[in-house]
């Protein structure tokens, strides 16, 4: 939920049922994990400059579209813009399934060199 207080915006994470440690958890929680797969993404962002193995800049790129960009879409979209439900779900989904594809082309599809 957002609420507008002439140019401020204040964030607002609700959940039905739930404790606002229970939310405060969650959000540390997906930080967490968007801060972890930046790492991971960032060590074989590294090793493609070391290599030039396009396999390594695959990962990288398969890691933050899987984790970070979805996580982020999640919590953004709602927040910033009045997006239906179906479109922030299509966006997020859209976004892991191209991380999977680029892992797998890391893995299995690139030319040997």
């Amino acid at each position: 939920m957002i609420r507008h207080s002439h140019s401020t915006v204040a964030l607002q994470a609700t959940a039905s049922g739930g404790s606002p440690v229970v939310v405060v958890l969650l959000l540390l929680g997906l930080a967490v994990a968007a801060g972890l797969s930046l790492l991971i993404a960032y060590e074989a962002l590294r090793g493609y400059r070391g290599s030039e193995d396009t396999g390594m800049l695959l990962l990288a790129v398969g890691i933050v579209l899987l984790t970070a960009v979805p996580n982020g879409l999640r919590i953004a979209l709602p927040t910033f813009t009045g997006t239906s439900e179906s479109l922030r779900v299509l966006a997020a989904t859209g976004s892991e399934l191209l991380g999977l594809a680029c892992i797998l082309l890391a893995i299995y599809g690139r030319p040997r060199q």
